[in-house]
C-alpha cells in the first residue's frame, strides 16, 4: 500500500453503493423479484457458494442469539432467521442495514440491525452464541481488532464461523501472474495494489487482503479448538459461452476436494470462545 493506511472513511464510501451481490439480479434493487434473484444466485453452482448452507449450518441455531459481521444484502442472515435464530446484524454501510430491515419486513422476518464498525461493535460482553462473517473482516486495516472485537461480545463457548479470503489461486497466484507480470502492473503497482484494483465485482477496492493458514492461526490464537477449511478452486473458463469448471468435470470428486482445500479462496474458520 505503499505505506499509505486505508481510512475506515474510504472503506465504508466504496461500499455503500457496492453491495456484494446487486450483479446477481436486474430487478429493481430492493423489489421482491430482486431478493428472490439474489437468494438463488447465491447458492447456486455458477458462484460456488454451494457449500455454503452447510458450511455456515444456517438450520443449527433455533433459540440462539447470533450476530453477523457485514450483513450486505442480509441473504445469509436471512437463512438464520428463517430456522429460528434471534438474529442481529452490523454493516458499516446504511444502505446495507436499509436494504436488509427491508428484506426481513417482506419475509415478516425479525431481527435487529445497526450501522456500525466491526472495530466497535455495538453490543455487551458475552452476548451472542454464534457470530457469523463472510467476507468482511479482510477488507480493513483493522482485521485483527474485529477479531478481537467478536471474541468480547461471544459468549463462553460459542462458536464462530468467518471467512477470510485465502493465499490460493485467485489470490498471489492468478491475479498476480495475470496482471503484475503479463500485463506488466508490478512496474508501477506492489502486489497489494494489484490485489485491490481487480479483486471485487466493482474493481478498485480500497483494501482486500488474504491470508494463509499460518497467518490465521496467529490471528484466532485466543480462541479454542480452531479449524480451517477453504473452498471455491476458481478454476472457471468460458467455453461455447459457458463458464466450466474444467478440474471438476475431469477429476474425481475427492481429488478436487484436495485440491480446492489447498488453492481455493473462501478460508473458513471454526472456533469457539473458552469457556473459563
Amino acid at each position: 500500500m505503499n505505506g499509505k493506511k486505508v481510512k475506515q472513511s474510504a472503506v465504508k464510501s466504496y461500499w455503500e453503493s457496492r453491495s456484494p451481490g446487486l450483479k446477481h439480479s436486474k430487478n429493481d434493487i430492493g423489489s421482491h423479484g430482486f431478493f428472490t434473484d439474489v437468494e438463488r444466485e447465491r447458492y447456486s453452482d455458477k458462484y460456488k457458494y454451494k457449500y455454503l448452507p452447510s458450511v455456515a449450518r444456517f438450520d443449527s441455531f433455533k433459540g440462539k442469539d447470533v450476530l453477523e459481521i457485514g450483513v450486505g444484502l442480509g441473504t445469509d442472515i436471512m437463512q438464520y432467521a428463517k430456522h429460528g435464530a434471534n438474529v442481529h446484524g452490523i454493516d458499516l454501510t446504511e444502505r446495507a442495514v436499509e436494504l436488509t430491515l427491508e428484506r426481513f419486513k417482506k419475509n415478516k422476518l425479525n431481527g435487529i440491525f445497526k450501522t456500525a464498525s466491526f472495530t466497535k461493535i455495538p453490543f455487551k460482553d458475552n452476548t451472542f452464541d454464534m457470530v457469523y462473517s463472510f467476507g468482511v473482516l479482510h477488507h480493513s486495516e483493522e482485521t485483527q481488532e474485529g477479531i478481537d472485537e467478536v471474541f468480547r461480545v461471544l459468549k463462553p463457548g460459542g462458536n464462530i464461523i468467518i471467512m477470510l479470503y485465502h493465499k490460493g489461486f485467485k489470490y498471489y497466484i492468478r491475479k498476480l501472474f495475470l496482471y503484475g507480470i503479463l500485463k506488466g502492473e508490478f512496474f508501477k503497482y506492489s502486489a497489494q495494489d494489484i490485489i485491490n484494483r481487480h479483486s471485487e465485482d466493482f474493481g478498485n477496492c480500497p483494501l482486500t487482503k488474504a491470508y494463509n493458514r499460518s497467518e490465521a492461526s496467529k490471528m484466532f490464537c485466543n480462541y479454542d479448538d480452531v479449524k480451517f477449511s477453504v473452498y471455491r478452486l476458481d478454476d472457471n473458463f468460458r467455453i461455447f459461452g459457458k463458464d466450466i469448471s474444467l478440474s471438476m468435470a475431469i477429476l474425481p470428486r475427492k481429488v478436487y476436494r484436495y485440491l480446492e482445500n489447498k488453492f481455493g479462496w473462501n478460508l473458513i474458520i471454526k472456533a469457539n470462545k473458552p469457556e473459563n
